[in-house]
Order: structure tokens, then C-alpha cells, then sequence
């Protein structure tokens, strides 16, 4: 035990796409309200039996764009920088099941 200094262990480096995010995406409270905002922006009452009618569908395409711009209105570079943060969130609610991050 002894032998355990401060610089026995290699400091840890950020992910670097991670790294750049504003700390309101950081904090693992505010993972819920992200969430929503996203889906809200892109959600739409259309159906389309294929995704060809999908892809020609301006009010549903206009949606898409919406949800884009939500990502980047938030703080995120791009989509994978988003993707990234997402699959974080989610790793961090696997691993630590019985916090509660809702009410904070």
C-alpha cells in the first residue's frame, strides 16, 4: 500500500470528442431533458409504409432538419459527436442503475 503514490497511475485523458462538450451536456442530470428536446423536435404523426416515401416526404424531412439543428442548438459539433454522448449516458445509467438522475 505503501508503494502508491499520486503519480503511480497515468492520468486519464479525455475522449476527444467528448472532451469539447459544454458542461451542461456532461452533467448526467441533464441526460433526460436532452433526450426529449431532441425527439420532440424530429417526432411527427406521419407513417410511411416505406422509407423511399419517407425520404419525399417534405413535412417529415423538414422535421429531420429541425432535429438537426436542435443537436447543434444544444452544443454538439455533429452527429457523431451526439451519438457518442448519447452511448455514454447510457453506459453510465447501466452502470449505476440505482442513482436517480431525474430529480437532480
Amino acid at each position: 500500500m505503501s508503494d502508491i503514490k499520486p503519480d503511480t497511475f497515468q492520468k486519464v485523458k479525455p475522449h476527444p470528442v467528448l472532451a469539447s462538450l459544454p458542461d451542461h451536456l456532461k452533467d448526467p442530470a441533464n441526460y433526460y431533458k436532452i433526450q426529449k428536446a431532441i425527439l420532440e423536435a424530429g417526432s411527427t404523426k406521419h407513417s410511411h409504409g416505406e422509407i423511399g416515401e419517407w425520404g419525399k416526404c417534405k413535412y417529415c424531412q423538414g422535421k429531420e432538419w429541425n432535429r438537426k439543428e436542435t443537436i447543434l442548438r444544444l452544443g454538439f459539433k455533429n452527429g457523431t459527436q451526439y451519438i457518442l454522448w448519447k452511448k455514454t449516458h447510457e453506459e453510465i445509467k447501466r452502470r449505476m442503475p440505482l442513482l436517480d438522475w431525474k430529480d437532480k
